[in-house]
């Protein structure tokens, strides 16, 4: 199973060099697609621009033990490649039905399994933390939006009644004397947060050995972090009115709240400084003397092989339905309202595509998809059931059950006005309004070769109605016109 190569050094930065390369080069052409979506992601959000650094800062960490790494035995071996199997399963899974955040995941994690497997285990204690820290390449968090701008917008009410100024609350609009201001996603503050998240990991990695400071230290920068972002927009609703918006809201508005974030991190880097271990992990100490000997396991790479070799090719063989250059209509006598509602429903890319409005006045949309498509996806980010720059969420009404119920969402924009959106997500019989549950049932049909697209159907009304004359009429609606659209 092992094979022993003398520890000249020429074997050994050729062994180094050899297996290092060839299964990066073998990664990076099985986890492209996932590698490449997530860069874009980078490239056209602010909130995750701080992954470029990732690597170059794992990189660094690295060399700075270099003195410590150049004694140590490389001794590849065969657990971690066969704790990386269920990875690169998940992988092709969440990739057959562009599941990009699980994939994603997948496929850093998988990437940190293969550097521990090919290393082995004295060099992974010595680098554990420059590997785990690879994991900030991933963009997660979205999900936390709304959590973070219901905490903003508390927040705000709260330090603004500590001041006595004269305010008013719906949902995440603020109505003060002279204007409305919105916690829009963009003030949630999970862009602050993340980056506190992955500046106090490294800060507590350089200088505390003791995990209960470094865990302890991380939660205060996340809370501080939080506390900051409430205070900055509190600040900003200030500034705003106080100057009738002349302030706040132009370039300034990300000055001050980056000026805010970087004092609340210098704090929490004073406060770090003073309970700093004098044993935290250092560049230099504990060198290993000696030359470093290779010991090879070839079941390990055979097995790492394996896995990228099976997971290339299904994936190479996962076929993609062409997408319409433009979607096709499902109701062919129905008028297509969209340039003149205010509604805002948007589902790029589909099979086809339908709004209208009924002859009792209620907005109908519906859209189709495949499980998998050359361009598009149904779940995703920038398919939106309501236009979130213009309306926001009171209150959200789920019925029936997981895999055959709706949902009614209650909104209302800055100028008082309010609407409400019935909807759900199809496939086959099964009709759901969770989004997660609604990949899976697309993940079972392509499994079972099952061609069957997927729906999203909605109805909107704008009103002000009780909940249950709304839900009435909406469901009217859907019965005249969409019980038979879909199977």
């Amino acid at each position: 199973m092992y094979q022993k190569v003398p520890a000249t050094a020429s074997s050994t930065r050729s062994h180094l060099i050899i297996s290092l390369t060839v299964f990066f080069i073998g990664y990076l052409l099985v986890f492209w697609p996932s590698l490449a979506r997530m860069e874009g992601i980078w490239r056209h959000s602010e909130t995750y621009m701080h992954a470029y650094l990732i690597l170059p800062i794992s990189l660094w960490l690295i060399w700075r033990q270099r003195e410590r790494l150049a004694g140590l035995p490389m001794q590849s071996t065969v657990w971690p490649a066969l704790f990386a199997t269920p990875f690169a399963m998940v992988w092709l899974l969440a990739y057959a039905v562009d599941v990009n955040f699980v994939s994603q995941f997948a496929a850093i994690f998988f990437l940190q399994l293969m550097i521990w497997s090919l290393l082995g285990h004295q060099i992974l204690r010595i680098i554990w933390f420059p590997v785990a820290f690879l994991v900030f390449l991933v963009p997660f968090g979205e999900a936390a939006n709304p959590i973070l701008q219901q905490v903003t917008a508390d927040m705000v009410v709260y330090f603004l009644r500590m001041v006595d100024f004269p305010i008013y609350r719906e949902g995440l609009y603020i109505y003060t004397p002279s204007a409305v201001f919105e916690v829009a996603v963009a003030c949630s503050g999970l862009n602050f947060l993340l980056t506190s998240l992955v500046l106090s990991c490294l800060y507590s990695y350089l200088h505390y050995s003791r995990w209960y400071k470094a865990i302890a230290f991380i939660a205060l920068t996340l809370v501080l972090s939080i506390i900051a972002n409430g205070i900055r927009a509190f600040l900003l609703v200030v500034i705003g009115e106080k100057s009738n918006m002349a302030y706040g809201f132009g370039a300034d508005h990300y000055y001050y709240g980056w000026l805010v974030f970087f004092l609340v991190i210098m704090l929490a880097f004073w406060l770090g400084a003073k309970f700093a271990d004098d044993d935290a992990p250092a560049a230099t100490e504990n060198k290993v003397a000696g030359k470093r000997t290779v010991t090879i396991s070839k079941t390990a790479l055979a097995c790492l092989a394996l896995i990228l070799l099976l997971a290339g090719g299904i994936s190479r063989n996962i076929a993609d339905t062409p997408t319409p250059e433009q979607p096709a209509q499902l109701i062919h006598l129905k008028q297509d309202i969209a340039g003149q509602s205010n509604w805002g429903i948007q589902f790029y890319d589909g099979l086809s595509r339908d709004h209208w409005l009924s002859e009792h006045g209620v907005e109908l949309f519906v859209a189709s998809y495949a499980h998998r498509q050359e361009r598009g996806d149904m779940i995703t980010w920038h398919n939106t059931l309501y236009q979130p720059e213009q309306w926001s969420i009171t209150a959200q009404h789920p019925t029936g059950s997981l895999l055959d119920g709706y949902s009614i969402l209650q909104l209302v924009n800055t100028r008082g006005q309010q609407r409400a959106v019935l909807y759900w997500y199809q496939l086959g019989e099964h009709k759901t309004s969770n989004r997660v549950a609604m990949k899976l049932l697309q993940l079972a049909a392509l499994l079972r070769g099952d061609t069957t697209p997927g729906y999203v159907f909605a109805a909107s009304v704008s009103s002000d109605q009780p909940i249950e004359d709304i839900r009435q009429q909406l469901l009217a609606a859907k019965q005249q016109h969409l019980v038979d659209l879909a199977p």
